[in-house]
């Protein structure tokens, strides 16, 4: 609606409404005009007021659109960046030093507290606490362990089970350690043989009584059925030869490493039947990523090149550094690699990535051969290892944290 002044509102109406009064004489019609003008003024002062004084909406005239108000605009996001925090593991009353550590995902790990630090130290008494945590080794509960007469090493399945392994036999815990359980050398308990098996409880075994292995095979803890691959699983002799692997996809795989020559088979329908793959000349390692879909060769001596499975064949990539001391493979197409010189760095697609903020912390003293392990955990955590310090963190984030 177009604007009106007031007093052309005045007007109009008036216009309108004078044939319906009948004249009163001049009096009655100055008082009249009196009146109006009066009223005039006060409606004139109570619009004034309303305007002044009335919200910021009352200012909207017919005809007139509010001014748009610029919404408030969000707050900017801060990333951070890659960093390196330190942390003490500290169990109440843990005997001995801290000498294993292992994680099964980023919260849940074990830890081996020994009074003995070597694992072929023989004395008549090493004291051992084992330890436990479940927020990613900011708290720990632990208890004592029997002792034993030599070092111990940690072998840990899951959240709630973990072996520890002295020359007197292993000590084993199913529930959180809660409950331990003893059992010797020569007859390991179901839960103390799960030290060597894959998720799924596989493991290579020896089937001959008298200890002499003409050849391995795939058992599985518990017994039952297990079908064997199309590979000859080597000797006794040659036991590091052989790796047996599972994927989180639950696929089984099986690699042979001979005369420079490494052969694999899979499986994925537990055992049942076997896909063999092409042998491939040069690699000696078989990795394979925490969720199963990504498999790898490599070769660890130079030129350290890498193949990748696609398909059923295998297709060579770009070399990894030639100083790689150790490598894992992480997911998302990427190997996690250790320098025999020290540091840590991602190779992905062909290309070497340094990670800086971990090349003081896995740095090589000169004349000391202790470079720095790696191992990647079912949720993708990786873990460096480098004597008694252990680096735990993750790719995506880029943010460690130091335990000793």
């Amino acid at each position: 609606m177009p604007e009106q002044t007031l007093d052309e509102m005045f007007a109009e109406f008036e216009a309108q409404a004078a044939p319906t009064f009948r004249p009163r004489g001049l009096a009655a019609a100055q008082r009249r005009v009196r009146d109006r003008r009066r009223r005039r003024r006060g409606l004139l002062a109570g619009i004034t007021a309303l305007l002044v004084g009335g919200p910021a909406g009352a200012l909207a005239v017919a005809g007139r659109d509010a001014a748009p108000v610029p919404p408030t605009p969000p707050a900017p996001t801060v990333t951070a960046g890659p960093s390196l925090t330190e942390r003490k593991v500290a169990a109440a009353g843990a005997v001995g030093g801290l000498r294993r550590l292992r994680f099964v995902d980023a919260r849940h790990g074990w830890a081996l507290f020994d009074t003995c630090d070597r694992p072929d130290q023989v004395t008549e008494g090493c004291r051992r606490t084992l330890a436990r945590t479940t927020d990613g080794g900011v708290t720990w509960q632990g208890r004592e362990l029997p002792p034993a007469k030599s070092g111990s090493q940690l072998y840990v399945s899951d959240e709630r089970t973990a072996i520890v392994m002295s020359g007197d036999g292993y000590v084993t815990t199913s529930d959180g350690g809660a409950t331990v359980t003893s059992s010797p050398m020569s007859a390991p308990s179901p839960v103390a043989q799960r030290a060597w098996a894959t998720a799924s409880g596989y493991r290579l075994d020896c089937p001959s009584p008298n200890g002499s292995c003409d050849g391995f095979r795939i058992a599985r803890i518990g017994g039952g059925k297990v079908g064997q691959p199309p590979l000859t699983v080597g000797s006794g002799d040659d036991a590091g030869s052989v790796q047996l692997l599972e994927g989180g996809d639950g696929r089984i795989w099986v690699a042979v490493v001979e005369a420079e020559r490494a052969t694999a088979a899979v499986s994925a329908d537990e055992t049942a039947s076997w896909q063999r793959l092409p042998a491939v000349e040069g690699a000696d390692r078989l990795l394979i990523s925490p969720d199963g879909t990504e498999v790898w060769l490599v070769e660890t001596e130079a030129p350290k090149p890498v193949w990748k499975l696609v398909g059923d064949r295998w297709e060579r990539q770009s070399g990894l550094p030639d100083d790689t001391y150790e490598v894992a493979a992480a997911g998302g197409g990427q190997l996690v690699v250790t320098g025999t010189y020290g540091g840590a760095g991602v190779w992905r697609g062909g290309r070497y990535d340094d990670l800086p903020e971990l090349r003081d912390a896995l740095a090589v003293e000169t004349g000391f051969t202790n470079p720095a392990t790696v191992e990647v955990a079912r949720d993708g955590t990786i873990t460096f290892i480098q004597g008694n310090t252990w680096i735990l963190g993750s790719l995506k984030t880029r943010t460690w944290t130091r335990l000793s």
